[in-house]
């Protein structure tokens, strides 16, 4: 990618600062565990947490309390051509008035996307709306017993008013992946209604992980069947490896992930190679912190003259994280959008831990963000 004037056009050198000390001090394992350890302490006594809040990681990562609260970052990376995604950052939902709360969080993201381009698209995670427990049954087969089946039909419901809105604003709704042994069970959720909602459109684009064996297959049956519908697919690796591999080792039973890291590099690669090929009948939204993937996507639309703002390829970073590659993107005249999320600091705190323990777990890539900002902030300097 072509260098840009700054890879952090939308942060003051006082943020660059501390998302510098926060980065550093992810790159330490031992800090990250105690950290975690300290956060459950605190949250387990119902201790405030606002003294504690600049440790959390929650301005680096969350853009705010409620979508109201968002508008100042997300217009300000929208002024730089970077897009953004609300999503509502409640992991730990285990009942109906939870998952009423977070329906509620998921329309309000609809409509304030259906008011600004800001926000192309919204974003909705099953487990959000429904039980887990109830997306396993479904996936293993097992009957659901009375209260099940009304439970189920819920879920159902809850995934039809989202798709119903985003239908009528024009939004494009992502349904994110699950845990595979899970997965089941949403596909036989979310894929009847994506077919129905998707003949003009695409209305609710799913998501693969290419980390476990055999998704490129799925892709490609995916795109062979859809015919009679619009796909929308975001392809990432995926984001539950180290769990995965953990239970089918508890389970004794073979794991759902590829061998090596190359053979998900492989399959990712492939599958990137498809979505481009497929690109005017098909959305495909790159969703990857991958830098040599980017690359070969940008080298591959230009070899292919396929330009990189074309409707139906976008791609897409995670907040608070590889700004450099979304803003090199942006500057490119690519599509590019950041997944945002927010909600209160408490409810916020599985989503922080769990980005925590991904910055501290790939060292390579906490070491280059590092780089970065000290560039950043040394040109800042100069400049000055």
């Amino acid at each position: 990618m072509t260098p840009t004037t700054s890879y952090y056009p939308h942060k003051t050198t006082s943020d660059l600062r501390a998302s510098l000390v926060l980065f550093q001090l992810l790159s330490f394992p031992f800090f990250v565990r105690i950290a975690l350890f300290a956060w459950r302490l605190i949250d387990f006594f119902r201790i405030p947490l606002s003294p504690f809040i600049r440790l959390t990681g929650y301005y680096q990562f969350c853009a705010g309390k409620d979508v109201t609260s968002c508008a100042e970052i997300t217009s300000r990376m929208a002024d730089f051509k970077v897009k953004s995604v609300l999503d509502y950052a409640n992991e730990h939902s285990e009942n109906e008035t939870d998952f009423d709360q977070n329906t509620s969080a998921i329309l309000q993201t609809i409509r304030a996307a259906a008011k600004s381009n800001v926000y192309p698209f919204a974003v909705l995670k099953p487990t959000a709306i429904g039980s887990f427990l109830l997306f396993e049954k479904k996936s293993n087969g097992i009957s659901f017993n009375d209260a099940e089946v009304i439970a189920w039909k819920q879920i159902k419901s809850r995934l039809e008013s989202c798709a119903s809105l985003a239908a009528k604003s024009g939004i494009v709704l992502m349904v994110d992946a699950e845990e595979s042994w899970i997965q089941l069970g949403v596909d036989a959720l979310v894929l009847p209604v994506l077919k129905r909602f998707n003949t003009e459109r695409v209305v609710v684009a799913i998501t693969l992980q290419f980390y476990l064996k055999g998704t490129f297959d799925t892709y490609k049956q995916l795109i062979d069947d859809a015919s009679q519908y619009s796909l929308g697919v975001k392809l990432v690796r995926g984001a539950y490896i180290e769990k995965e591999n953990k239970r089918a080792k508890s389970l004794g039973i073979s794991s759902p992930v590829c061998d090596t890291k190359a053979q998900t590099d492989n399959q990712y690669r492939q599958a990137l190679a498809l979505g481009l090929e497929n690109l005017p009948k098909h959305l495909c939204i790159i969703a990857t912190h991958n830098e040599p993937d980017i690359q070969w996507v940008t080298q591959s639309c230009k070899q292919n003259n396929i330009l990189l703002n074309h409707k139906n390829l976008w791609f897409s970073q995670l907040y608070g994280m590889r700004d450099y590659i979304s803003f090199s993107l942006a500057s490119l005249g690519a599509n590019v959008f950041k997944y945002v999320p927010f909600g209160p600091l408490r409810q916020s705190i599985p989503y922080l831990m769990r980005r925590a323990i991904e910055n501290s777990s790939v060292k390579s890539q906490t070491t280059l963000e590092r780089k970065m900002l000290k560039e950043e902030i040394a040109r800042r300097k100069t400049n000055a």
